[in-house]
């Protein structure tokens, strides 16, 4: 019953903007996972929602031990969006644009391809919540040690207030990162967002991806209308 409320809710608001969308969700407890697409096969390019899966893959490789240049390029990175500090992180400690693949392919996440510049990988929400779920529900998972799951927690818990719009709309306490771009083929726009919103039994991951948008304000519209939606329906 709750797939179907959603399903149409989601179908709805997809509908009213015109343009390609997909949204998946994953409750915590009992962990049903939910998801729609308005156009099955397409991926996304990730923009800088990418970043989480570099500095989960910085975090694996160091075991969350960060010296002091990578712990201020992963707060650059995550609170500000900051381009030039992953692109460092990239280079200089993971192996390269194409090294995130490993990343990609231990956790499952079978329809995401790293690029050879990390804002045009390849995706599609279902992975990202694989992702999310090693980092918010797998307590027990071996990629990434508990340390390093809270660093990743406490960044997207504190990203600046600029962008701290998203999966986050009506919510007063959620963990998120953001990714925007003009898409590389039309001009259009790449709007996302992912995240974890914390509501006790009800909390649950979330990963939104749109592409041509026709702008960065209509794909923030579009992305906060289907986190509202979702959390009319698993909230209520």
């Amino acid at each position: 019953m709750i797939d179907q409320v959603l399903t149409e809710s989601w179908q709805e608001v997809m509908a009213s903007y015109g343009n390609p969308a997909s949204i998946a969700v994953k409750m915590e407890n009992g962990g049903a996972k939910y998801a729609t697409p308005n156009a099955p096969g397409l991926r996304y390019e990730t923009a800088s929602t990418v970043k989480v899966a570099v500095l989960t893959m910085l975090l694996h490789i160091t075991g969350g031990e960060l010296d002091d240049r990578q712990e201020t390029l992963t707060k650059q990175m995550i609170r500000y969006s900051d381009n030039d500090a992953t692109t460092a992180i990239v280079t200089d400690y993971l192996g390269g644009m194409l090294a995130l693949q490993s990343l990609y392919d231990e956790l499952g996440m079978m329809e995401t391809r790293a690029d050879d510049w990390w804002g045009k990988t390849l995706t599609v929400p279902t992975d990202q919540l694989k992702l999310l779920q090693m980092i918010y529900y797998d307590h027990h998972d071996g990629y990434l040690n508990q340390r390093s799951k809270d660093y990743v927690k406490m960044l997207m818990h504190t990203v600046s207030f600029d962008q701290q719009w998203g999966m986050s709309a009506g919510s007063d306490d959620y963990y998120l990162k953001n990714g925007w771009r003009p898409a590389s083929d039309n001009g259009k726009w790449e709007v996302h967002s992912m995240g974890y919103l914390p509501a006790g039994e009800q909390s649950f991951i979330i990963a939104i991806y749109t592409r041509n948008n026709r702008d960065y304000a209509s794909g923030v519209s579009l992305i906060e209308e289907l986190a509202r939606s979702t959390k009319e329906v698993l909230l209520r």
